[in-house]
């Protein structure tokens, strides 16, 4: 197989990574953006002596 065929290829599965990344890594899928929705337990954090 020729050097520039390989490097091609090469080129077109690194194109197809990053796009795939891209959109698996978007942190929104209605378009609301990121939201607080509380704490994540119901455990209360000990408090430091004063």
């Amino acid at each position: 197989m020729p050097v520039r065929t390989i490097r091609v290829r090469l080129l077109a599965v690194s194109a197809t990574a990053a796009v795939l990344a891209a959109l698996l890594l978007t942190g929104c899928k209605d378009g609301m953006g990121v939201r607080d929705e509380g704490p994540s337990g119901t455990t209360p954090t000990a408090q430091s002596p004063r």
